[in-house]
This record gives structure tokens, sequence and C-alpha cells, in this order.
């Protein structure tokens, strides 16, 4: 696999509402591989491939991640807004790029320990006394400027990496290459690298709403349970296990597969010995959620990818997982 390509994506910048540059860097990668691209009014990327029949199949993967926004400048120091559900544990010394017309580096700063008092020391550091501190009070830095981790992508086992953002840049790379290894689909096929989904599932529902898809796979990621301080009773997913096919979403607030779907997803799997786990979830959702109660309702499933410290700087995934996914999804379609 093109592990170049995916550290492209983990390194480009893409917070939620400031998708730009990571949709440049996949509308670059698929030009040539697809009969149209669009660009829709909430800025989703929509890549079409011309099938045999006339179903219509829609691949979602969002192409936007977790950060933050600059609120307030004052003296080098920036205060700001978190974008998308980030836990102000992870957030300090963490270095981070202001994206304006050029990257200005910064690191998150706190009141120093030495002059914390004996309570002040017990308490989570919250992210609105927390600042971002540039060193430079001459930076030409404005308020509504995005800001995301500056993290470097890396090999740290035989088959694992880390990097931000996987969440779910891991999607939008399976979306890419199924782009380049379907040659002459069946239906007609849209790829949606869809916005704004850590802040509400926005992007998905507009693109759906105007294709209206016979069937909508969604490639997303979801939490690994297979850390010292998780049991396998909270979660039993788990790196190097395969592709995981989400059931159900946050108790049933987010998508519950359709039977017919389920059984398709599944056999389809088992017949082509492709590794696969089950999950049924109590946090989170995808834009499975949103898709599948859009318009009449849309038939929808939700493939994930296990990664390890989701939504922070440093989430760990195993490329075999990858693997899985892109081989189920070519399957099914």
């Amino acid at each position: 696999m093109n592990i170049s390509l995916l550290k492209k994506l983990s390194e480009s910048c893409g917070v939620s509402g400031f998708e730009n540059e990571v949709r440049e860097l996949i509308k670059s990668e698929i030009k040539s591989n697809v009969d149209k691209i669009e660009i829709d009014n909430l800025g989703n990327l929509i890549a079409f491939k011309k099938g045999i029949k006339n179903k219509k199949t829609a691949l979602i993967a969002h192409m936007d991640e977790i950060g933050f926004v600059v609120k307030r400048v004052e003296k080098g120091f920036i205060n700001f807004t978190k974008i998308g559900g980030i836990d102000d544990r992870i957030l300090l010394s963490q270095r981070v790029i202001i994206k304006g017309n050029k990257d200005i580096e910064g690191v998150i700063g706190c009141k120093p320990v030495h002059l914390q008092k004996d309570e002040e020391k017990k308490q989570v550091v919250k992210s609105d006394q927390l600042y971002i501190d540039v060193a430079d009070e001459k930076t030409n830095i404005e308020k509504g400027m995005p800001v995301c981790f500056a993290s470097e992508f890396k090999k740290i086992g035989k088959t694992t990496y880390t990097g931000k953002a996987m969440d779910n840049r891991l999607g939008v790379f399976c979306l890419i290459e199924l782009i380049k290894k379907i040659k002459k689909p069946k239906n007609d096929l849209y790829f949606i690298f869809s916005t704004q989904e850590e802040v509400g599932l926005k992007g998905a529902r507009t693109a759906v709403f105007s294709i209206e898809p016979d069937l909508a796979i969604i490639i997303d990621t979801t939490y690994a349970g297979d850390v010292p301080v998780v049991s396998e009773k909270e979660c039993d997913t788990k790196l190097g296990k395969g592709v995981v096919i989400n059931l159900i979403e946050s108790c049933g607030a987010g998508a519950i597969i359709p039977e017919k779907i389920k059984e398709l997803v599944i056999n389809t799997a088992k017949k082509k010995k492709i590794k696969y786990q089950i999950e049924i979830g109590e946090g989170g959702m995808t834009d499975a959620a949103i898709v599948q109660i859009t318009k009449k309702g849309i038939l929808s499933c939700s493939l994930s990818i296990p990664v390890r410290n989701l939504h922070t700087p440093c989430e760990i995934f195993d490329i075999r997982d990858v693997k899985e996914t892109v081989k189920l999804v070519e399957n099914l379609i």
C-alpha cells in the first residue's frame, strides 16, 4: 500500500470547515482515475465513476479532522476554541500549526507547575486556561484561522503506524485505493470525501441528499479496546484483527445497520475470507447515522478501522486492518 500517500494525508491540515488543503491533495491523487469531480457548496469532494447498471452506490469517508480555531490574539499569545471532540488532558505542551498565508508553529502552554497552588495541581487544566505560544509579537495571525496538531506520521512497529488525523484519513486513503483499483464498476459509484463530520455529520447529509444512492457504505475509524485500561467487556475491538463492522452506533443513537445489509456484509467477509470484527458501539457515531435518515431513507452500513488513542495527535493503527477494509468494500460493490 502507498504509505507515502498516507503520510501526506496525515500531515495535511483539514480541521472541520477548513478542509481545503487535504481536499486539494485528494483531488490531485484521483483526477486521472475518475470520470468527474465536483465540489459542492459545503466543500464535499464528490468523484464519479460510471457503471454498467443504473444503480447508484455511494462510498463515503470524511476528510475533516479535530483541531482548533484562533479566538483571540495578544502579543504572540493565542486563545483558541476546540473544534470537535478533544480531551483537555492531552493538550498541554502539544506542538501545533496555525494555518494562514504561511504556516506558523506554536506550542500549547499553561501556568507553570512551580506557580500552581496545591489545589490547582490536582485539577485537569481546562482548554480555556491554555494558550498557544508562538514566541513572536509581530505575527500576522487573525481570528478564525484554523489550527492543527503538528504530528509526524511514522512507523512504530512491524505493521503499525502513528500520526494525527487517522480519523479519518484512513477512510480517505481507502477510498483513494478503491478509486484506483476499480476499473469497470457494476453500478454508478460516487466517492464522497465529506466535510464537517467531526462537528455534526454535516457534509455527508448534503452530498447524499443530491445523489440519493441505492446503497451507502461509510468508511471511518473506531476506538480500539486492546489497551491495559480498557476491559474486553467495555470494548473488544483490536488492532490487527480486521475491519470492524459497526452493527449499532452509540447505543442506537447513531446508525443501526439494516438486517439485509448486515447479512450481505458478514456473508461477503466470510466467503472471501476477510478478517472482520463486530462492534456494538456505546459512544461515537459516523456519517452513516445521518445518511440513513436522509430523504426517504438510504440503506447504509458503516465499516471502521480500529485505532488506539483516537482523537489525539498520536493515533495508532495497523495497516493490515486497512487492507482488509479495502478488500471487503471492493467485494461488496
